[in-house]
Protein backbone atom coordinates (compact mmCIF):
# COMPACT_ATOMS: atom_id res chain seq x y z
CA UNK A 1 0.00 0.00 0.00
CA UNK A 2 1.37 3.44 -0.87
CA UNK A 3 1.80 6.32 1.59
CA UNK A 4 -1.34 8.03 0.36
CA UNK A 5 -3.35 4.91 1.04
CA UNK A 6 -1.95 4.57 4.53
CA UNK A 7 -2.71 8.21 5.37
CA UNK A 8 -6.21 8.00 3.98
CA UNK A 9 -6.88 4.83 5.91
CA UNK A 10 -5.64 6.33 9.16
CA UNK A 11 -7.85 9.39 8.86
CA UNK A 12 -10.89 7.38 7.90
CA UNK A 13 -10.34 5.09 10.87
CA UNK A 14 -10.07 8.16 13.09
CA UNK A 15 -13.22 9.76 11.74
CA UNK A 16 -15.24 6.56 11.70
CA UNK A 17 -14.30 5.07 15.06
CA UNK A 18 -17.50 6.35 16.65
CA UNK A 19 -19.50 4.69 13.88
CA UNK A 20 -17.87 1.26 14.35
CA UNK A 21 -19.95 -1.00 16.58
CA UNK A 22 -17.94 -4.17 15.94
CA UNK A 23 -15.10 -5.58 18.02
CA UNK A 24 -12.84 -6.62 15.18
CA UNK A 25 -9.44 -7.86 16.34
CA UNK A 26 -6.55 -5.55 15.56
CA UNK A 27 -4.13 -8.45 15.62
CA UNK A 28 -1.40 -9.43 18.03
CA UNK A 29 0.57 -6.59 19.62
CA UNK A 30 4.16 -6.25 18.43
CA UNK A 31 6.63 -7.65 20.98
CA UNK A 32 9.43 -5.23 21.79
CA UNK A 33 12.82 -6.91 21.70
CA UNK A 34 15.60 -5.37 23.76
CA UNK A 35 18.97 -5.12 22.04
CA UNK A 36 21.73 -5.17 24.68
CA UNK A 37 24.08 -2.81 22.86
CA UNK A 38 21.29 -0.31 22.26
CA UNK A 39 20.16 -0.55 25.87
CA UNK A 40 23.63 0.63 26.93
CA UNK A 41 23.12 3.90 25.07
CA UNK A 42 21.79 6.80 27.19
CA UNK A 43 18.32 8.11 26.37
CA UNK A 44 19.67 11.65 26.71
CA UNK A 45 23.44 11.92 26.05
CA UNK A 46 25.15 14.45 28.30
CA UNK A 47 26.51 16.31 25.27
CA UNK A 48 23.08 16.68 23.62
CA UNK A 49 21.52 20.13 23.63
CA UNK A 50 17.80 20.22 22.92
CA UNK A 51 16.58 23.22 20.97
CA UNK A 52 14.02 25.37 22.76
CA UNK A 53 11.19 24.46 20.41
CA UNK A 54 8.62 26.46 22.34
CA UNK A 55 10.71 29.61 21.94
CA UNK A 56 11.14 28.84 18.24
CA UNK A 57 7.40 28.34 17.77
CA UNK A 58 6.66 31.66 19.46
CA UNK A 59 9.31 33.43 17.38
CA UNK A 60 7.91 31.87 14.21
CA UNK A 61 4.42 33.08 15.05
CA UNK A 62 5.68 36.58 15.83
CA UNK A 63 7.52 36.73 12.52
CA UNK A 64 5.00 35.14 10.16
CA UNK A 65 1.90 36.87 11.56
CA UNK A 66 3.56 40.28 11.72
CA UNK A 67 1.56 42.51 9.40
CA UNK A 68 4.27 45.17 9.58
CA UNK A 69 7.29 42.93 9.13
CA UNK A 70 10.26 45.22 8.41
CA UNK A 71 12.74 42.43 7.69
CA UNK A 72 14.43 41.96 4.32
CA UNK A 73 11.72 39.53 3.18
CA UNK A 74 8.85 41.77 4.27
CA UNK A 75 5.43 40.62 5.39
CA UNK A 76 4.69 36.91 5.12
CA UNK A 77 0.92 37.29 5.45
CA UNK A 78 -1.83 38.95 3.45
CA UNK A 79 -5.62 39.15 3.35
CA UNK A 80 -7.68 37.28 0.78
CA UNK A 81 -11.08 38.91 0.32
CA UNK A 82 -12.36 36.69 -2.49
CA UNK A 83 -14.72 35.04 0.02
CA UNK A 84 -14.55 31.55 -1.41
CA UNK A 85 -16.81 28.90 0.16
CA UNK A 86 -17.68 31.08 3.19
CA UNK A 87 -18.66 34.74 3.05
CA UNK A 88 -15.72 36.08 5.01
CA UNK A 89 -12.21 37.38 4.51
CA UNK A 90 -9.44 34.86 4.97
CA UNK A 91 -5.65 35.12 4.91
CA UNK A 92 -2.70 33.65 3.10
CA UNK A 93 0.83 32.76 4.18
CA UNK A 94 3.79 32.24 1.91
CA UNK A 95 4.59 28.55 1.64
CA UNK A 96 8.09 29.46 0.48
CA UNK A 97 9.55 32.91 1.06
CA UNK A 98 8.34 35.18 -1.72
CA UNK A 99 7.06 32.42 -3.99
CA UNK A 100 6.11 34.35 -7.14
CA UNK A 101 2.79 32.48 -7.33
CA UNK A 102 1.79 33.81 -3.95
CA UNK A 103 1.14 37.11 -2.22
CA UNK A 104 -1.57 39.73 -2.39
CA UNK A 105 -0.81 40.77 -5.96
CA UNK A 106 -0.48 37.29 -7.50
CA UNK A 107 -3.60 35.48 -8.71
CA UNK A 108 -5.78 37.96 -6.87
CA UNK A 109 -4.22 36.85 -3.59
CA UNK A 110 -5.90 33.45 -3.73
CA UNK A 111 -2.95 31.08 -3.98
CA UNK A 112 -2.18 30.01 -0.43
CA UNK A 113 -2.20 26.59 1.18
CA UNK A 114 -4.17 25.19 4.08
CA UNK A 115 -1.30 22.85 4.97
CA UNK A 116 0.78 25.92 5.76
CA UNK A 117 -1.90 28.00 7.47
CA UNK A 118 -3.37 25.18 9.57
CA UNK A 119 0.07 23.98 10.69
CA UNK A 120 0.96 27.52 11.75
CA UNK A 121 -2.23 27.81 13.81
CA UNK A 122 -1.74 24.40 15.38
CA UNK A 123 1.86 25.10 16.35
CA UNK A 124 0.93 28.44 17.86
CA UNK A 125 -1.96 26.96 19.81
CA UNK A 126 0.20 24.21 21.27
CA UNK A 127 2.50 26.81 22.83
CA UNK A 128 -0.37 28.85 24.25
CA UNK A 129 -0.94 31.54 21.61
CA UNK A 130 -4.62 32.39 21.16
CA UNK A 131 -5.15 32.48 17.40
CA UNK A 132 -8.86 33.18 17.83
CA UNK A 133 -8.04 36.68 19.03
CA UNK A 134 -4.74 38.02 17.80
CA UNK A 135 -4.26 41.53 16.42
CA UNK A 136 -8.00 41.77 15.89
CA UNK A 137 -8.26 38.57 13.84
CA UNK A 138 -9.83 35.20 14.52
CA UNK A 139 -7.49 33.16 12.38
CA UNK A 140 -9.14 29.89 13.37
CA UNK A 141 -12.46 31.10 11.97
CA UNK A 142 -10.75 32.50 8.87
CA UNK A 143 -9.28 29.14 7.82
CA UNK A 144 -12.79 27.77 7.37
CA UNK A 145 -12.60 29.13 3.81
CA UNK A 146 -10.53 26.05 3.00
CA UNK A 147 -13.68 23.98 3.55
CA UNK A 148 -14.47 23.53 -0.13
CA UNK A 149 -18.21 23.78 -0.72
CA UNK A 150 -17.93 25.60 -4.03
CA UNK A 151 -16.65 22.49 -5.82
CA UNK A 152 -19.03 20.15 -4.03
CA UNK A 153 -16.34 18.13 -2.22
CA UNK A 154 -17.32 19.44 1.23
CA UNK A 155 -14.00 18.70 2.89
CA UNK A 156 -11.06 20.87 3.88
CA UNK A 157 -8.69 21.05 0.93
CA UNK A 158 -5.27 22.57 0.33
CA UNK A 159 -6.64 25.61 -1.51
CA UNK A 160 -9.91 27.52 -1.45
CA UNK A 161 -10.73 27.01 -5.12
CA UNK A 162 -9.68 24.83 -8.08
CA UNK A 163 -8.89 28.03 -9.99
CA UNK A 164 -5.60 28.22 -8.11
CA UNK A 165 -5.42 24.63 -6.91
CA UNK A 166 -3.73 23.51 -10.11
CA UNK A 167 -0.83 25.94 -9.73
CA UNK A 168 1.05 23.48 -7.57
CA UNK A 169 0.53 20.64 -5.16
CA UNK A 170 -2.06 17.90 -5.47
CA UNK A 171 -5.38 19.69 -5.03
CA UNK A 172 -8.19 17.22 -5.90
CA UNK A 173 -5.73 14.75 -7.39
CA UNK A 174 -3.65 13.37 -4.56
CA UNK A 175 -4.85 11.63 -1.38
CA UNK A 176 -2.10 13.26 0.69
CA UNK A 177 -3.26 16.75 -0.22
CA UNK A 178 -6.93 15.89 0.16
CA UNK A 179 -6.70 14.00 3.46
CA UNK A 180 -4.03 15.69 5.54
CA UNK A 181 -5.68 19.18 5.60
CA UNK A 182 -8.67 17.54 7.29
CA UNK A 183 -6.47 15.86 9.90
CA UNK A 184 -4.85 19.23 10.58
CA UNK A 185 -8.23 20.95 10.79
CA UNK A 186 -9.45 18.46 13.38
CA UNK A 187 -6.29 19.07 15.40
CA UNK A 188 -6.76 22.84 15.21
CA UNK A 189 -10.36 22.47 16.35
CA UNK A 190 -9.21 20.36 19.27
CA UNK A 191 -6.76 23.06 20.39
CA UNK A 192 -9.26 25.87 19.71
CA UNK A 193 -12.73 24.44 20.53
CA UNK A 194 -16.00 26.27 20.21
CA UNK A 195 -15.29 28.36 17.11
CA UNK A 196 -18.50 29.24 15.29
CA UNK A 197 -19.22 26.83 12.42
CA UNK A 198 -16.40 24.42 13.24
CA UNK A 199 -18.56 21.58 14.56
CA UNK A 200 -20.79 21.55 11.49
CA UNK A 201 -17.73 21.46 9.23
CA UNK A 202 -16.21 18.56 11.16
CA UNK A 203 -19.43 16.56 11.01
CA UNK A 204 -19.71 17.12 7.27
CA UNK A 205 -16.11 16.04 6.75
CA UNK A 206 -16.82 12.84 8.67
CA UNK A 207 -19.90 12.14 6.55
CA UNK A 208 -17.90 12.62 3.36
CA UNK A 209 -15.14 10.24 4.40
CA UNK A 210 -17.67 7.64 5.51
CA UNK A 211 -19.26 7.87 2.04
CA UNK A 212 -15.85 7.60 0.37
CA UNK A 213 -14.96 4.57 2.46
CA UNK A 214 -18.22 2.85 1.52
CA UNK A 215 -17.41 3.36 -2.16
CA UNK A 216 -13.80 2.22 -1.80
CA UNK A 217 -14.91 -0.72 0.35
CA UNK A 218 -11.79 -0.38 2.47
CA UNK A 219 -9.39 -0.46 -0.48
CA UNK A 220 -7.18 2.64 -0.31
CA UNK A 221 -4.62 1.53 -2.85
CA UNK A 222 -5.34 4.55 -5.05
CA UNK A 223 -3.57 7.87 -5.50
CA UNK A 224 -6.79 9.90 -5.11
CA UNK A 225 -10.54 9.56 -4.88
Amino acid sequence: MNKSGILAGLLTCTLCTACNTTNDSLGEPVRQTAIPRVELMPDMPSSYEMLDWKAKAISFDNFVFDWNNKSAVGSMIWLDDNRRNIDQTTFGLYTAVKDIRQGKEAYNGEFHESLNSLAALLGAGLVGIDKTNQDGYNYVKMVQNYFNTGNGWNIVMNNTTPEVGMLGGGYARDWWYDVFPNALYYAVCDVFPGVDGAEAIQRTITDQFVKADSVLNGNYNYSFF
